[in-house]
This record gives structure tokens, C-alpha cells and sequence, in this order.
């Protein structure tokens, strides 16, 4: 069967993809043109894994293709179970009053996400060594050297790991909340999936032109957020604070390969003064 991106109806956009209205209860992940196959397929088996441990993911519908893949127009996309309802960091927005139950919640979330064994998903630790060979052109080879020792001497666990988890990724429909975007998960260690929420809590900008008093109120909900979660996170786990610093030099240089303009130079400034380079 072919099928039109203009039969359908636009109900969403992202950096990597556009989200498609798929009837009344599904829909569809459509990714951009230069999106490698390999890519989506990853989300695809990521997602249908999440969701068959119990974890609150939407369901993912295959289509009648080897991979289950869906192509429009020449471009892939993944058929999703369609949830409505506002994501959490837009429902803070509306309701700032509601920082304390949300911020619990999330906590409370992502421990769950935790608790699954990950066996059978890509290892994280890989991904953070082949970061670690990518910042060649940022960071010194005394500096990387020192990071992959670092590594090498953490604990390893194989738990489920989000690889992206904020507000924005968790819709708070009918059903509860349901976390979404799954594409770069993996199994390692769960600290090292809260140390890249931590960061991107402080590193992640406002767009552009927005208002300094808007900045500020932001950037204070946001601090006040992080303190939140991380003081219920480590309450439901056992985990401390002092074992979550471990982990943020290594997933620091994780997130520099991403490559985000306006974070580089704060990322590696972070990164040299833990790891002894040059700032």
C-alpha cells in the first residue's frame, strides 16, 4: 500500500521527525528525509522492548514490511499507539503551583524505568566510549585518556535507561503518565541516565529572544525542579548524591557529542576542570 504525508493530519514537530495523526487512536512518528534506516529501526526495537517489560510506553504498530517500518513519500516512520494529553513540562508551565507533586512524580517515574532489567538493549557504555573517541577535536588526548580510566573504574549495571528523559518527553493522558521517545535508550548504569537529566536541566537553554524576566522565573523553576526529583529519586532508590557526581564528567562528553552550539563551551569547561585539561 502507498500512502501521501498529505492525507494526514500534522499534530506535531521535533528535531528528527514530524508526528502524523493516524486515525483516532494511533500515530504516526514520520522522520525526516536524511533519517539513516538504521536509526529508526533502533526506535522501533527500543520501543517495542520497553513497552513489553510493562513500562509506560505507547505501543508500537507494525507495518506489513521486514522491519515493520512504514515509508511515505521516502521517508520512515513508526506507527504508535496515539496518547493525548499535554506533556508534563507544559502542564508545569500552566500550573508552576503543581512544581512539588510533578517534580515527585517524575522521580518517581524514572525510578520505575530503573527497576527493569535492560538486557537485550544497546549498552550504554559503549555509546559513552565511542563519545569519548568522537570529542577528539574538543577535548585533548590527555583529557579523554583520563576520562576512559574514569570509566573503567565505575560500577556496571544493566538496567533500563531512557537516554533523554525530561518534562517534555512524558504526556500526561488518560491512562497516567506515558514516556515517549525512546530512540535513545539503552541498558547501563541508572545514574548515569539521571546524570544526563541533571544535565540538561542546567545546561539546556530557552529559545531565543525569550524575555530576560521569562529566563529568570525559568531558571529558577528549573533549579528548584532538579532539587525535587533528585532529593525523591534518591529516597525511592537508595542512591546518593556523592555516587551520581561520578557520572556526570563521563555523560558530560556523551552530551557534547550531540554537538548543541549554545552548550559546547559550557560542557567542556565542565569536563576540563573535572578531568584536569585546559579551560
Amino acid at each position: 500500500m502507498r500512502w501521501k504525508v498529505t492525507k494526514y493530519r500534522l499534530i506535531g514537530r521535533g528535531r528528527t521527525a514530524e508526528i502524523l495523526a493516524w486515525g483516532g487512536s494511533r500515530a504516526l512518528k514520520l522522520y525526516l528525509e536524511r533519517s539513516r534506516r538504521e536509526y529508526v529501526r533502533r526506535e522501533a526495537e527500543v520501543s517495542r522492548f520497553v513497552h513489553r517489560a510493562g513500562l509506560p510506553a505507547p505501543a508500537v504498530y507494525d507495518a506489513d514490511t521486514e522491519d515493520g517500518l512504514f515509508e511515505i513519500d521516502g521517508r520512515l516512520g513508526i506507527l504508535y499507539e496515539r496518547i493525548d494529553g499535554p506533556s508534563m513540562l507544559r502542564e508545569l508551565a500552566r500550573r508552576p503551583w503543581m512544581i512539588y507533586p510533578f517534580a515527585k512524580a517524575f522521580a518517581a517515574l524514572h525510578a520505575r524505568i530503573h527497576s527493569v532489567p535492560g538486557e537485550g538493549l544497546p549498552r550504554m557504555r559503549e555509546r559513552l566510549e565511542r563519545a569519548i573517541d568522537r570529542a577528539e577535536g574538543y577535548l585533548s588526548e590527555a583529557v579523554r585518556r583520563r576520562i576512559r580510566s574514569h570509566l573503567d573504574a565505575l560500577p556496571e549495571e544493566e538496567r533500563v535507561c531512557h537516554g533523554d528523559f525530561h518534562p517534555d518527553n512524558i504526556l500526561l493522558g488518560g491512562r497516567g503518565p506515558i514516556v515517549i521517545d525512546w530512540g535513545p535508550a539503552s541498558a547501563g548504569h541508572p545514574l548515569a541516565d539521571v546524570a544526563w537529566t541533571v544535565l540538561l536541566f542546567r545546561f539546556a537553554d530557552v529559545p531565543p529572544g525569550t524575555p530576560r524576566a521569562v529566563r529568570l522565573i525559568s531558571s529558577l523553576l528549573r533549579k528548584l525542579f532538579l532539587r525535587i526529583y533528585l532529593r525523591t529519586y534518591f529516597i525511592l532508590t537508595g542512591r546518593s548524591r556523592e555516587d551520581l557526581l561520578s557520572w556526570l564528567g563521563p555523560v558530560a562528553v556523551l552530551r557534547l557529542a550531540d554537538d548543541i552550539p549554545e552548550e559546547r563551551e559550557r560542557l567542556i569547561k565542565l569536563i576540563n576542570r573535572e578531568f584536569g585539561g585546559d579551560n
